[in-house]
């Protein structure tokens, strides 16, 4: 049953969590989705379950975390206790906020916007909560649930191109209407979800290679397949292209080199247990899908990615957005503004050369937005999540656990892979800031904080699938020496002689 919540939760935060801003009614469904997987991720803290009560307990401490955070955000005191308010605002604007009026106050600017981003947080609690508790069996699965809405998002992004902005197949009205898009409002945020799906596609293409080059799946369906994993990790790629996304192209360069080296590491630990006796043939098909698929990614998409460089890069508003962004992080040290209260903080603070029509909603910068909002308490727990992070990849990367099998090692990669992808693009963009990348975050960083011990891929009955029944072992029987003694059977002899 938690599996099937966590995947119905998962997959309802990719289809409708895409927005560039909270409030849609896809976001509330999810968040009021959330609350029973939560619920049933932490009850066994309370039980006698020893092993699932240490991972229940560890996402429980993990919550009340979150909840600390927000209370101490949001509770009155009689005081004024934070007097950057009169730093960061003019005296006209500090009625704006609050910070006038006698009386209790709160550390947050914008208490009820704290509330909201709170409720935000239920869902990756609860997504991350959920996968801690699942077996290697089930973590794998939901890769491929993973994937499939991935390969569902790509041909609707291959849809919305082929119909012009005029698409009636883009899911939100704010959007990109030139690009590819999926089911995100953003094409940066689907260039995220596609570097996903790139890595996953890689895990689905060692898993054929692995059945493909067995000695005994040589009349198997395990070829077509192996083509198929092929052919979706080049259509992956095309689809970045076509998004347009800086980032997203830049982080799948990357995320290519990283694959290679990822799914060579994979197949030498096969040679080492003599799983897999063609280590060069899977290392030829690895290096010749993946430069195909940079080739044929650039042939579809090269000329619509590159009128995103065509503008002067320091001209982006990125640039003086971040800057003011951390230039009042540090005006509103300790403390910082409280989660939720970047759009009311910049309005007041944004200088007059860099206004443009509209408002500004995310800084597209998660770490300096995160500082901002939460201040010393927030920059510690980065760090925290930091050195946690890098001690994973140390631990899947240079000293796999010998009682591991390959593909326990190979999804830990992939997940280091992954949860560093969407940390990068968070330096450039706001990605973890939607309900649906934040899941997908939560799913792998539950991925590297489940125990990493499990079933091998003997024990997991892979599938292998075969057009005709395996031909019967050959028994071996004792014959008799021949001489001339020797009586043939009646039925050979030829009729009629004597």
């Amino acid at each position: 049953m938690l599996f099937g919540l966590c995947c119905v939760v998962v997959v309802l935060a990719l289809l409708a969590g895409g927005g560039t801003h909270s409030g849609f009614y896809g976001d509330v469904a999810v968040q009021f989705l959330s609350i029973p997987l939560l619920i049933a991720s932490l009850w066994p803290a309370f039980g006698h379950n020893n092993a699932q009560k240490t991972r229940s307990r560890m996402a429980l401490a993990l919550c009340i975390t979150c909840a600390l955070v927000v209370l101490l955000q949001v509770f009155p005191l009689p005081f004024d206790v934070w007097s950057g308010r009169h730093v960061l605002f003019p005296e006209g604007d500090n009625a704006r906020f609050g910070g006038a009026s006698p009386g209790w106050s709160t550390l947050s600017i914008t208490p009820d916007a704290t509330w909201a981003a709170a409720v935000s947080l239920l869902v990756p609690l609860a997504v991350f909560s959920s996968v801690m508790q699942l077996g290697f069996n089930e973590r794998l699965k939901l890769c491929w649930v993973l994937l499939g809405v991935g390969g569902v998002s790509l041909a609707l992004g291959f849809l919305q191109v082929s119909q012009g902005p005029d698409s009636a197949l883009r899911v939100f009205e704010m959007t990109n209407p030139e690009d590819a898009v999926g089911f995100f409002a953003n094409r940066n945020h689907f260039a995220a979800f596609m570097n996903v799906a790139l890595v996953l596609s890689a895990l689905w293409l060692a898993q054929e290679m692995e059945s493909s080059f067995d000695r005994r799946a040589v009349n198997s369906f395990s070829f077509l397949s192996l083509a198929a994993a092929a052919a979706l990790f080049v259509a992956v790629t095309a689809g970045l292209a076509l998004a347009r996304s800086r980032a997203g192209a830049f982080l799948a360069i990357v995320m290519l080199a990283a694959i290679v080296v990822m799914i060579l590491a994979h197949s030498r630990s096969l040679q080492a247990k003599n799983r897999m006796r063609r280590k060069a043939g899977a290392s030829r098909i690895i290096w010749a899908v993946a430069l195909f698929a940079v080739f044929f990614g650039l042939q579809i998409g090269l000329g619509r990615l590159l009128t995103r460089f065509q503008a002067d890069a320091a001209a982006d508003l990125r640039i003086p957005l971040n800057w003011t962004t951390f230039e009042t992080a540090i005006r509103a040290l300790p403390f910082g503004t409280g989660l939720g209260s970047f759009v009311s903080v910049y309005a007041t603070v944004e200088k007059s050369k860099d206004v443009v029509a509209g408002f500004v909603n995310r800084a597209h910068n998660d770490l300096a937005e995160f500082l901002l909002e939460t201040g010393v308490i927030g920059a510690g727990l980065v760090l925290l999540f930091l050195a946690w992070l890098s001690r994973q990849f140390y631990l899947a990367w240079s000293r796999p656990d010998p009682d591991d099998s390959p593909w326990q090692a190979l999804l830990k990669r992939a997940s280091t892979l992954i949860v560093i992808l969407l940390l990068a693009h968070s330096l450039v963009d706001y990605p973890l800031r939607t309900t649906a990348l934040s899941a997908v975050f939560a799913v792998f960083c539950g991925f590297l904080a489940a125990p990493g011990s499990g079933p091998d891929r003997a024990e997991r009955k892979t599938r292998r699938r075969t057009f005709a029944a395996k031909w019967p072992e050959p028994v071996t029987q004792n014959a008799e020496p021949w001489n001339a003694d020797l009586q043939w059977p009646v039925g050979w002899q030829k009729k009629g002689n004597n």
